[in-house]
């Protein structure tokens, strides 16, 4: 009797087929034909044949064990190097995050006690409550320390009444935008807390704009009522207009698409919505709240236009202001050259280091920031998963045993791994730990990218010390999961050819060579994920033989199949559920085998008959033939095309960047073509995002300045003053460039989008200048007069904004009280961009707008002259 026949008998007993209903007068019938097994008993007595001797063989004639068992794993989990069941609780859209944790923890820790004393504990990974409780912390304590710095600016400023009356736009803004964010269904996270950060100062600059106008205009000797009146009236366009080009700015960033767009998408929702609800309050709300509560004494009342700067601080910034304008004015031709060459030094040094030529700035997508690590494992093609398990265990007790200021938790998998770009990959041979970080006050270690880079280091040591002990030695990884939009690693070369060989031939001399440059050596964990050879067993039909037998050559090698890893005989039938059941050959390593038969090795199926007769049975080696060869455990393209990828992480503290890299490689491989042809060479990862997500965001900032030069087209009745007021954004650019150039910093996405949004702030304070210089003009002063005047009106509002923005963001770019990472850098191009800014409008939009009047003038007397 052959094992195929067994097996099929155990099948065909096991068939359940509905029949459909049998109708019968007035009654139906349902029909239900066949069985299917429920019961052990079942199972054993299903009838095979019938012998010589007319007795019935049946299946338990014929078996060593039938019973219920697990199916071998593929998969298998640990926690902290301990046995575990994992219960995954994810939220949906609308759910809170924190409330949800809390209960789930309040459950768990109930079933903890009561099954104490049986040994089970209860431990809590891949928490997302941590990272946001120590978000909300930092940026929680950011705004807060942003908010007390401006209130205290504009009391020293403007004093208490003014201050008090400015401050109340902060809040106003702020709840108004919680509340347009929760209509359209999006909630509170880190990226609309950063959002009221970045705008804590910027949404009193209308308010602060128009207070001061007001309090100019009764330091002049006008009357409560008339000054609100005419204040707020002779700075609504301007303010007006301000507001709007500062959302046209952010307005852009909504083409931004992929991973990037979705994870800033809330920045220039929460900004818009805050402006407006600013730009609200200051027009309408505040000139009501200043009538009635406005300051009633005022120190100055002197019809000079000047009387407000006679004394104090702003008396001495005025004297200091007025000579250098009065020198830059007399000299602006010279001023225009010298500005014009350092903005064209700032954009080669900013082009230099994006495109990787020369790396004046260290430019990175987004900025490392971890509450989580991955630490992946591959070992050899044909490890057992049970060995992989082992591996896996040891290291996650190794990290936890480093104590909680180092690790709260550690889960791991043997099975597959997840690389940095959250593609699985399954193997009996691949594994993987997640572990979680503490909080940031429990931490044991300063700077989380340096504490990864020892450990690294440290892991692969622990391989060299241990592999004897399992057998085989893993290849380590080790990456921290961003807070970020997925980029994938700092290099990825991807290595496309005609070939397999010719893709890694390539690979190999890309390898080489940045192993041996002196630049790019310092690379971590530099290597390709080429395919790794795997022994494999073929059996395939002799298909001569097979026809000689009067067989069929897919029930030949479905029965060889079926030998060695059993036959699927349908559903069995539990009290709880439908499980598989598998019909298979005993093997002499199985526990419950206590017979001393069975097969050992795939070889032993080739002594088993396909046929069974009493004369010349038909066995397997009649019929298969069985052969092991070395194949790829994978093969991977790109496009169509055979590809190797090269990945390798950038060390913390050195200057090399992904751009660089990239140009190293692309000059030195420039020709790989006539060596290796049909190969091609392209650049994914961290480099690939940074260049799609620049681009996105350079096409919004281009789209922004048209925007904001269209409105004030419309606003001035000309084209040529929406230039000047425009040149401010260059100033910022000079401010962002040169401030990241001398402090060392990185150039992120968060960076981009500073200089994107710095588009619509910088252009305010050379609005309002511009704007009262036409009037005062119009007023028929002469147009020396007239850009003083202006200046010594604008000079304290512009001030008084742009030290109210700044340190609204202060405390994040120097992190105080707690510093955040991921959005430091943003803060800090922002404040040293209106910085730059600023000082530049004040001194450089003078010269500009006389140069440009001096030119008009020029112009129209040769017109007169022509006619």
């Amino acid at each position: 009797m052959s094992f195929s026949e067994a097996a099929n008998a155990v099948k065909l007993a096991n068939t359940k087929i509905p029949a459909g209903i049998f109708r019968k007068g007035s009654s139906e019938y349902m029909i239900d034909a066949g069985r299917r097994f429920s019961s052990q008993e079942g199972i054993l007595d299903a009838v095979v044949r019938k012998d010589g001797d007319g007795n019935f063989v049946t299946i338990k004639d014929l078996s060593v064990y039938a019973g219920m068992s697990n199916r071998d794993p593929d998969i298998m989990v640990s926690v902290n190097g301990e046995n575990t069941v994992q219960l995954v609780v994810k939220k949906l859209r609308t759910g809170d995050t924190s409330t949800i944790a809390r209960a789930v923890r309040e459950i768990s820790d109930g079933f903890a006690k009561i099954h104490a004393d049986e040994g089970i504990s209860v431990f809590y990974t891949q928490d997302s409550t941590l990272e946001i409780e120590d978000s909300i912390k930092v940026l929680g304590g950011n705004m807060l320390m942003g908010i007390i710095l401006v209130v205290i600016i504009l009391w020293m400023a403007l004093g208490f009444r003014n201050a008090m009356l400015t401050s109340v736009g902060i809040p106003f803004s702020i709840l108004f935008a919680v509340l347009m964010n929760s209509l359209f269904g999006y909630s509170i996270n880190t990226i609309t807390i950063f959002s009221f950060v970045l705008i804590s100062g910027i949404i009193v600059d209308d308010s602060v704009i128009i207070v001061e106008n007001i309090y100019r205009h009764l330091q002049n000797g006008k009357p409560m009522a008339k000054a609100v009146r005419d204040g707020t009236a002779e700075i609504f366009l301007p303010v007006t207009s301000s507001a709007l080009t500062t959302i046209l700015a952010f307005v852009p960033m909504f083409i931004m698409t992929g991973s990037t767009g979705d994870f800033f998408a809330f920045v220039p929702l929460t900004v818009i919505f805050a402006l407006a609800a600013s730009l609200l309050e200051a027009l309408i709300i505040l000139p009501v709240h200043y009538l009635e509560w406005g300051p009633k004494k005022v120190k100055q009342h002197n019809p000079d236009e000047k009387a407000h700067l006679s004394g104090g601080v702003f008396g001495f910034f005025w004297r200091v202001y007025n000579k250098i304008v009065t020198v830059l004015l007399n000299n602006s031709i010279k001023t225009m050259v010298v500005m014009t060459a350092v903005f064209c030094v700032a954009i080669a040094i900013l082009a230099l280091s994006a495109s990787g030529v020369v790396p004046l700035i260290k430019v990175k997508f987004f900025p490392d920031s971890y509450y989580r690590y991955h630490v992946t494992f591959e070992l050899p093609t044909g490890t057992p998963i049970e060995t992989t398990d082992q591996v896996v265990r040891d290291y996650s007790a190794h990290i936890m045993g480093k104590g909680e200021g180092y690790a709260v938790s550690a889960s791991g998998f043997a099975g597959f791994y997840e690389d940095v770009d959250f593609s699985r990959h399954r193997g009996h041979y691949y594994g993987s730990i997640i572990v979680t970080l503490p909080k940031a006050k429990d931490k044991q270690f300063c700077d989380v990218v340096v504490y990864l880079d020892e450990l690294r280091k440290e892991l692969v040591q622990f391989a060299d010390d241990n592999y004897q002990k399992w057998g085989a030695k893993p290849i380590v990884n080790l990456f921290g999961e961003n807070t970020g939009p997925p980029v994938g690693k700092d290099v990825n070369i991807r290595v496309t050819a005609n070939s397999f060989e010719d893709a890694a031939l390539a690979a190999d001399d890309v390898l080489e060579y940045m192993r041996s440059n002196p630049e790019t050596k310092v690379l971590l964990e530099l290597q390709d994920n080429r395919a790794k050879l795997q022994t494999a067993l073929a059996i395939n039909a002799e298909n001569a033989k097979v026809k000689e037998y009067g067989l069929d050559s897919t029930f030949v090698t479905a029965a060889a199949s079926g030998a060695l890893n059993g036959f699927y005989a349908g559903k069995y039938r539990t009290q709880e559920e439908d499980v598989d059941l598998k019909v298979k050959l005993a093997k002499l390593s199985d526990s419950y085998n206590s017979t001393k038969s069975g097969i050992s090795s795939p070889e032993d199926i080739l002594m088993l008959p396909v046929v069974e007769d009493a004369d010349r049975p038909i066995y397997m080696k009649d019929v298969i033939r069985m052969d092991y060869k070395f194949e790829p455990n994978v093969l991977r393209r790109y496009n169509g095309k055979p590809a190797v990828t090269v990945t390798a992480n950038i060390p913390k503290g050195v200057s090399l960047s992904s751009s660089r890299v990239q140009n190293l490689v692309k000059n030195e491989f420039s020709d790989i073509s006539e060596q290796f042809p049909g190969v091609v060479i392209a650049f994914g990862g961290e480099f690939e995002e940074t260049q799609r997500a620049f681009k996105s965001l350079f096409l919004a900032f281009i789209i922004a300045i048209l925007g904001i030069y269209l409105v004030l087209t419309a606003q001035f009745n000309d084209y040529f003053q929406p230039m000047l007021i425009l040149s401010a954004i260059a100033f910022a650019v000079i401010g962002v460039v040169y401030g990241m150039f001398i402090t060392r910093s990185t150039f992120t996405i968060q960076s981009f989008i500073a200089v994107v949004g710095l588009a619509g702030v910088a252009v305010n304070d050379s609005l309002i200048l511009i704007d009262f210089m036409n009037v005062r003009r119009k007023q028929g002063m002469a147009l020396r007069d007239a850009i003083m005047t202006a200046c010594s009106e604008r000079m304290r509002p512009v001030l008084i904004t742009t030290v109210t923005t700044m340190l609204g963001l202060l405390p994040m770019a120097i992190g105080f009280p707690n510093k955040s990472i991921e959005w430091s850098s943003m803060a800090t191009a922002f404040t040293s961009g209106l910085a730059s800014a600023t000082i530049l409008t004040l001194l450089i939009i003078p010269a500009e707008y006389e140069l440009l009047e001096r030119m008009r003038g020029w112009v129209n007397s040769k017109r007169g002259k022509t006619v």
